[in-house]
């Protein structure tokens, strides 16, 4: 009888928030379970802070009284959520509809060989004070990392961009955080804060793309992540798009793939600084191609084209319904749109959407707090 009605409560807190504005009887109704159920289990959630009534239910026009609608309460709890990557670390706290309470950066490089969880432990706790949130409102914790992840284990396999290899990173946090933990590749943690807030929303297949100092992706298919066999499926950065350029490439850092030393942002700076004989990003590179400037033309070009080809290859293998492209190169996505839009029609069965992420900066911390609540499951699954 306690699991029934553990469960009722459950049904009718997911139809809450699902539903964002409702009634009593408008969930009764859907539920197929009693007023009088309905409205003992609603007033439970009222004392309890899970839901709130809103309106005066005062009488409408044809003289009968409008019903006191309820809403979820998004901040009865908190989710933390961390995106480690090569460059910075992006710590945020979000509330349990994905708005992002607060956020903080710190540089992963100045941090990554000696005190790096105690950095980040510093800048959570100081965001918890500064919002004032109270520490048992918080539900856990999701987290991004740049590399191949056993999300079972917490064992980071090889994370090249933070000099990880067997690394237990779940077991550190642990040792900093008394929440429970989740883990993944930063690029699959994306994928699923896309689906739930951003360009892949209502979307059950789809690919997110991260063109930045890599190029890495995560995989979408019938609403779950497609890890792979060994957790290193999306990892695009390996593709091949010219097997005779193939024999002969020299990866853009040690451990990185074909794809990527010949089309991620990395690759496009290093070749320009080299042709150039000055540094240059690849900001800079496109911003200069924008212009018509001639001597970064050729580099971009043959970037893009590498990296159309390889997009289009992924929609003749998965047929998603839509591809989003994110990560620092995708600020120059219009400039390289209609290249990849040519490669997808001349090279694949199928026509599919290619867009730019709509997310700023807070793309992971929104990511990592997906997979946390999609992980932790129950009223909170996503």
């Amino acid at each position: 009888m306690q699991k029934k009605n553990t469960e009722h409560i459950e049904m009718v807190l997911s139809c809450v928030k699902k539903e964002q504005i409702t009634s009593r009887a408008e969930i009764a109704k859907k539920l197929s379970l009693s007023k009088p159920t309905v409205s003992k289990i609603v007033n439970q959630l009222i004392d309890e802070d899970w839901v709130f009534e809103t309106g005066t239910g005062e009488a409408s026009t044809s003289g009968g009284r409008k019903p006191v609608k309820l809403k979820f309460n998004p901040r009865k709890a908190f989710v933390i959520g961390v995106d480690i990557g090569g460059t910075k670390v992006a710590v945020g706290i979000l509330d349990l509809v994905g708005n992002v309470c607060a956020y903080s950066e710190f540089p992963t490089q100045q941090y990554i060989a000696n005190g790096f969880f105690e950095q980040m432990k510093y800048k959570i706790d100081a965001m918890i004070k500064e919002n004032r949130i109270e520490k048992s409102k918080i539900l856990g914790m999701g987290v991004g990392i740049p590399g191949i992840t056993n999300v079972e284990s917490g064992v980071v396999q090889d994370a090249p961009a933070l000099g990880w290899k067997s690394f237990p990173v779940k077991e550190k946090l642990k040792e900093f955080f008394d929440i429970p933990i989740y883990i993944d590749n930063d690029v699959n943690i994306n994928v699923l804060g896309e689906q739930w807030k951003g360009a892949g929303k209502g979307k059950s297949n789809l690919i997110y793309i991260a063109i930045g100092t890599g190029i890495g992706s995560g995989i979408m298919i019938n609403g779950e992540l497609y890890r792979g066999s060994n957790y290193s499926a999306g990892e695009m950065g390996y593709m091949v798009t010219d097997r005779q350029y193939a024999n002969k490439y020299y990866p853009v850092y040690e451990g990185y793939g074909f794809l990527e030393s010949v089309a991620s942002g990395s690759s496009i700076g290093n070749s320009l600084t080299r042709k150039l004989g000055y540094k240059i990003t690849a900001d800079e590179a496109f911003s200069l191609y924008e212009q018509g400037n001639p001597a970064v033309k050729d580099v971009i070009e043959e970037a893009v084209d590498h990296l159309s080809i390889g997009i289009a290859n992924y929609i003749s293998l998965l047929d998603p319904e839509v591809v989003i492209v994110g990560g620092g190169v995708s600020g120059s996505f219009s400039l390289f749109e209609q290249t990849i839009k040519d490669a997808i029609s001349h090279y694949t069965p199928q026509k599919c959407k290619v867009v730019k992420t709509t997310f700023g900066k807070e793309a992971g911390v929104i990511g990592a707090v997906a997979l946390f609540l999609k992980e932790y499951g129950g009223i909170f699954k996503i």
